[in-house]
């Protein structure tokens, strides 16, 4: 599962929609420009005082500022490690107190962890996930699903190590499961870490390395002769992210540009280089709705059964790409491109729940959408007539 899924997963165990998290002050009430004497935080039994003060763009000994005050609320809120987060600008005196009230999400939790695919149908099993690992806002998720796949996998994420958000992000998954896509049965191990950090405030760049060891059960269909490929990729990274939240955004927007080598040394059976461009951008059109409109585009060298394993090939169609079409309706692509536009509705807004140790926000909000595709190999494929939308 890949690291977003795992974290929506959770998110969904102890927030179904969001975070009820709010100024309790009106801003226009405070007068700005004042110097900020104090920082006070209550409520926060497991996390470090030290998570929290490194997120504020306030700092103690300067004028407190309507800009700064709504950074901190969007830094904060984008830990997801609170289910409640209330920020309180109290003039005293002659200065500013900010007063940070939060109710942190259990950061241990076992859980029953599922997977519905078009390919494998369900799968699922016993899970442990901690949100904020030691009080460090460190995510980790281990996790086994048996069924219509068998799949062992961990996936640890740390934000912040150094510097400016020096991160990494850590997953590895075994899997045992017929691969429909490809026309056998697989077994594979796949190693996929990440490391980044800031450029600036909305900038980012990083790397990562990811291995991929598959067999298949049958001869013939992968470039190895042994039945068994190894598809290691070393990959380099720029974006920018100016998204207001991260958890449900309302404007703004998410852009990467990322180059890849696909093996062609240690003894790897793939050789190519591919270009990935991932555009999303949110609209805020009036109170409530938003326009979300995504675009994926990647371009490789080589071709799919000499320097591209096969099961490194697109395929577009099913829930994941291009949804009202079967899963893989179009396939066997070196490149592809997928746009999706999403009309966004909050109906009901999140309200805090207490449920025994658990505090749960519900809200519910709505969406209509509109998918288009096409993968290809040749530049005379890429055409209209072969493109699909959903």
């Amino acid at each position: 599962m890949k690291s977003l899924q795992l974290k929506l997963l959770f998110i969904f165990l102890v927030c179904l929609f969001g975070n009820q998290n709010l100024f309790s002050k009106k801003l226009e009430d405070v007068q700005f420009g004042k110097i900020l004497k104090e920082i006070r935080i209550s409520g926060a039994r497991v996390t470090d005082r030290d998570i929290i003060t490194r997120e504020l763009a306030s700092r103690v000994g300067e004028p407190y500022t309507k800009k700064s005050a709504e950074k901190d609320f969007a830094r904060l809120d984008n830990l997801d490690i609170f289910s409640k987060l209330e920020i309180h600008p109290v003039e005293e005196q002659d200065g500013i107190v900010l007063n940070i009230d939060v109710r942190e999400i259990t950061p241990y939790l076992p859980f029953f962890t599922w997977e519905v695919t078009d390919e494998n149908g369900f799968a699922g099993g016993p899970g442990l996930q901690s949100v904020n690992f030691l009080g460090r806002d460190v995510f980790v998720t281990g996790l086994a699903r048996f069924g219509g796949a068998t799949n062992f996998g961990l996936f640890i994420q740390d934000p912040w190590i150094a510097g400016n958000h020096l991160s990494y992000t850590l997953e590895v998954n075994q899997r045992d499961r017929a691969n429909d896509l490809d026309d056998f049965n697989e077994i594979s191990t796949e190693i996929d870490l990440r490391i980044s950090s800031y450029l600036g405030e909305h900038g980012r760049i990083g790397g990562g390395f990811s291995f991929l060891s598959i067999k298949s059960d049958s001869a013939g269909l992968l470039l190895a002769d042994d039945n068994r490929d190894n598809l290691p990729t070393f990959s380099f990274f720029m974006g920018y992210d100016n998204r207001d939240l991260w958890s449900n955004p309302h404007r703004g927007g998410w852009n990467e540009i990322e180059l890849s080598k696909g093996g062609g040394f240690l003894g790897a059976d793939n050789d190519y280089w591919a270009l990935n461009v991932d555009i999303r951008r949110y609209i805020p059109l009036i109170d409530r709705h938003t326009l979300a409109l995504f675009s994926l585009l990647t371009l490789r060298t080589g071709d799919v059964g000499d320097e591209i394993s096969p099961v490194e090939d697109f395929h577009i169609g099913g829930t994941n790409s291009v949804r009202g079409w079967e899963v893989g309706s179009r396939g066997g692509g070196k490149n592809q491109f997928v746009s999706t536009a999403e009309y966004r509705v909050t109906v009901v807004k999140p309200r805090l729940l207490n449920l025994f140790v658990l505090s749960l926000d519900v809200g519910l909000e709505l969406a209509a959408f509109g998918d288009l595709g096409i993968v290809w190999n040749d530049n005379d494929q890429f055409d209209t007539d072969n493109f699909i939308g959903g």
